[in-house]
């Protein structure tokens, strides 16, 4: 069963949301948040220890069990981790599920796969890096860590301005729910140069699979150098 963490006021408002969250992400995304996710999980393999960050409604963690992963899920909210849990087991799987913040789990070096969906758009710029440093420390050296998020605006002028407002209304809604600090499209690609890790496999999604590329996910691993260091 999920073990219990104090309460937060984060923790309680992500309570609050959960029975709608996945579904309302789903809508607005046009379906391109789920895509990004799902397409992670051809490069996970049997066997390896696979940890989902701020797993939420965990829709992806069961893709991930599917493949017969040693799993590990993380989430603050028990009403999150709780919908994650029914999907499991609805999938005849198990995983170690740990209601808590994720900073207080420090298994360092254990992991084959760090998945960080939707998550690190949670924090602000300061809380994003640090959480960055945090999640890079619990993979093994050959680790790789696993990024679907928000893609930074690119493309026609067009395209860029109808990016721009469909982030605005999500992150304004969020914010106005409790749940996000304002804050811009992260752009991953030199956050990660600057831990050490390069983008080894990405993919990107399209809004209604004809609009401005919105969403991202990325395979990131480890520089030679950082593999030999670590």
């Amino acid at each position: 069963m999920p073990q219990e963490n104090q309460t937060s006021p984060t923790k309680c408002r992500f309570d609050k949301v959960a029975w709608f969250y996945e579904l309302v992400s789903g809508i607005y995304s046009t379906g391109q948040i789920s895509a990004s996710k799902a397409w992670q999980v051809s490069q996970m393999q049997p066997e390896q220890r696979v940890l989902y960050v701020g797993v939420g409604a965990g829709e992806d963690a069961v893709l991930a069990a599917d493949r017969e992963v040693e799993l590990t899920c993380v989430d603050m909210s028990q009403r999150m981790l709780h919908r994650t849990a029914r999907k499991i087991a609805r999938a005849n799987h198990t995983a170690t599920l740990l209601c808590d913040d994720i900073r207080n789990h420090r298994l360092f070096g254990h992991y084959d796969v760090v998945t960080a969906n939707y998550f690190l758009n949670c924090f602000n710029p300061e809380d994003m890096r640090t959480m960055l440093l945090h999640l890079l420390q619990l993979l093994k050296p050959t680790g790789r860590l696993m990024i679907a998020d928000v893609a930074p605006a690119q493309g026609n002028w067009i395209f860029r301005i109808m990016h721009e407002l469909h982030h605005a209304v999500a992150i304004r809604s969020f914010h106005a729910l409790g749940l996000v600090p304002l804050h811009p499209i992260y752009d991953y690609e030199p956050l990660l140069r600057n831990v050490g890790l390069q983008i080894a496999e990405r993919a990107e999604f399209r809004l209604g699979g004809v609009g401005p590329i919105a969403y991202q996910s990325l395979i990131c691993q480890r520089s030679q150098a950082c593999r030999a260091a670590a």
